[in-house]
């Protein structure tokens, strides 16, 4: 198995601080970021700022999972439990809680969305399932 890549989204409300939001997404990423900036339309005209960080660097992606291991305590045993709702085409995904983040506290919830690129040769979901348990179990 072979993550290939982090993608990390945020997204920044009319009624939002972005700086407090850019924080908490530094917060949850634990090395320095680029982030390439959209604006979009809400469901009733107000403007949303999609934040993205594309990571391609394997030091880094491993600094982010050995973070959120450190970090979120007995939630990380929830990650692995629930490898089977967050795992889809490839990509496992995982939400963070965005106050929190930005408090400085690593907690699941929403309003940071980090997706894993998640591959292997030739491609087994099952076997990809299988490597990401042991990800989870031997991460610390």
């Amino acid at each position: 198995m072979k993550i290939l890549s982090l993608e990390a989204k945020a997204l920044i409300h009319a009624t939002e601080d972005r700086e407090k939001v850019m924080e908490a997404l530094q917060f949850t990423l634990p090395f320095p970021i680029e982030c390439v900036s959209q604006i979009a339309k809400g469901q009733y005209g107000n403007s949303i700022e999609i934040i993205t960080v594309k990571v391609t660097h394997a030091r880094d992606i491993r600094a982010f999972l050995k973070h959120i291991a450190t970090n979120l305590g007995k939630e990380w045993e929830r990650l692995d439990r629930e490898i089977e709702q967050r795992f889809s085409s490839g990509k496992f995904y995982i939400r963070f809680d965005k106050m929190k983040a930005y408090l400085g506290e690593l907690s699941l919830g929403k309003g940071l969305q980090v997706e894993l690129t998640v591959t292997s040769y030739p491609y087994n979901e099952s076997k990809i399932k299988r490597e990401l348990r042991k990800l989870f179990e031997n991460v610390h």
